[in-house]
């Protein structure tokens, strides 16, 4: 397995275990589709972490 099959498969399992707004699923979707190389995938997948973690924050502070 490639190292951007790697980072595919975590920006799958993140997107699949996760309640991410759908705009943000298809924005990062449309982002792969126009560029797959592993540096822009690792940014992807950071997004999400990113995203994620905010989202997460969000929650605890209500």
């Amino acid at each position: 397995m490639t190292e951007l099959e790697k980072v595919s498969l975590q920006i799958s399992d993140i997107i699949s275990n996760f309640d991410f707004p759908l705009f943000i699923v298809q924005d990062v979707n449309k982002r792969l589709m126009d560029c797959q190389e592993l540096g822009y995938a690792k940014q992807q997948l950071r997004y999400l972490q990113n995203v994620k973690k905010a989202m997460l924050a969000e929650g605890d502070s209500q």
